[in-house]
């Protein structure tokens, strides 16, 4: 500003385009500035995210390999199990049975989850299946709808009647009778004679029958279902017989050519050969069937609470050689060893320390007529069966 002779103060006006050109100057330093420091913090945010995905990534590729080394662990070792908490892996340690028969140990392990190795397939219908042996038949599990006697055999007839029986019309599936002939033929060779067959299979109107005839004998006492449940403590219902599946049969002793009748039905558990055959059925395929407080003798565990069966009963029934074996290592009646089955659905059997059998139980369908079942190609021999219970039970014997 300046003062003039009159002692006024006039102020100097400022060049607008001066100003202009220095606001636009600040104004383009701070927004280099701006774009720098933005640049700068985009990079090391940059820089962050990169350091932090190339960790995630490594981190993610160390337990990648370390997840499929658990999961080839767990391949090779069907036992195995990983720790859902902790991701430790560790052997899972599966139960096992033992007993010691005739000198021999006896053991039976459950393989878990462990397939069949090396196994070919068979085709099977329905009806090889229903005469395999293992079908469970009684007072809560009927006949199957496709129940057929159309291939059982006379006994009798069919041996010759070098097995005695009570008449031409007891019969049995083959794989019955082939088994009750190898034990008795065995029984005469070790000096054990004179058994007869009393029973085999029955129709299921010669069951209805029996059935009818005992619930008018109880009529007098009981009607309704009163009446019906009765008379099933001492005849089974039509359909849940144990004489209807044509695997079993009724044992006594008979000498046709001397005192006729040598023991009755009851005696024959107290005869040397009733000892003889309860105690050696095993090995044929064949178990004593319905146990009962001290019968066939004391040594036996009563099983009538799992049968419904409290009738002393010299009833034999075939189930085939494994499953015969099991059952003896085991003190298991039919009923206990589906059952088992079912909880153990793949087991191996040993005979001092050497595999002897291989079991595998399958759930199948019922509506299908013909199945593809397993057979290891190492296996000498298998023997396939219905359950009854929704199962296929496979048998595999190694030599």
């Amino acid at each position: 500003m300046r003062i003039n002779s009159n002692k006024k103060i006039h102020k100097i006006k400022r060049d607008p385009y001066k100003t202009l050109l220095r606001t636009t100057g600040i104004l383009a330093i701070v927004v280099v500035l701006g774009i720098g420091i933005f640049y700068l913090c985009s990079m090391a945010v940059t820089h962050d995210y990169t350091t932090q995905r190339d960790n995630l990534e490594k981190t993610n590729a160390e337990a990648e390999v370390e997840f499929n080394a658990k999961m080839n662990a767990l391949k090779s070792n069907q036992n195995a199990t990983i720790d859902p908490d902790t991701g430790e892996i560790s052997e899972e340690d599966l139960p096992f049975w033992e007993n010691t028969l005739e000198g021999k140990v006896w053991r039976i392990e459950d393989e878990g989850s462990a397939g069949l190795e090396n196994t070919g397939t068979i085709s099977l219908n329905r009806a090889d299946l229903v005469t395999g042996g293992m079908m469970l038949v009684n007072a809560w599990h009927s006949l199957p709808s496709d129940f057929s006697d159309s291939a059982m055999i006379s006994v009798g007839e069919t041996s010759n009647y070098k097995v005695q029986v009570k008449d031409a019309s007891v019969k049995l599936y083959p794989v019955a009778y082939n088994a009750l002939l190898n034990i008795v033929t065995d029984a005469e060779a070790a000096g054990y004679k004179h058994y007869i067959v009393h029973a085999g299979y029955r129709t299921n109107a010669e069951q209805t029958e029996l059935f009818e005839a005992k619930m008018q004998k109880l009529s007098e006492k009981y009607t309704g279902e009163t009446l019906i449940e009765q008379t099933k403590k001492d005849v089974n219902y039509p359909g849940t017989s144990e004489y209807q599946t044509g695997l079993s049969f009724q044992m006594g002793l008979y000498d046709k050519e001397n005192t006729g009748e040598v023991d009755s039905k009851k005696g024959f558990q107290e005869s040397d050969q009733g000892i003889w055959f309860t105690d050696n059925c095993w090995k044929y395929g064949v178990v004593f069937r319905f146990p009962v407080a001290d019968f066939p003798n004391s040594t036996w565990e009563d099983k009538s609470y799992k049968t419904a069966v409290s009738t002393k009963l010299n009833l034999y029934r075939y189930v085939g050689k494994a499953h015969s074996a099991a059952m003896r290592v085991m003190d298991y009646c039919l009923e206990e060893y589906v059952e088992f089955l079912m909880l153990h659905p793949h087991i191996c059997i040993y005979e001092d320390g050497a595999l002897k059998y291989e079991i595998v139980r399958i759930g199948m369908a019922d509506s299908l007529d013909s199945f593809s079942l397993p057979v290891p190609n190492p296996a000498s021999d298998y023997q396939a069966s219905i359950d009854n219970m929704g199962g296929i039970v496979m048998a595999y014997t190694y030599n």
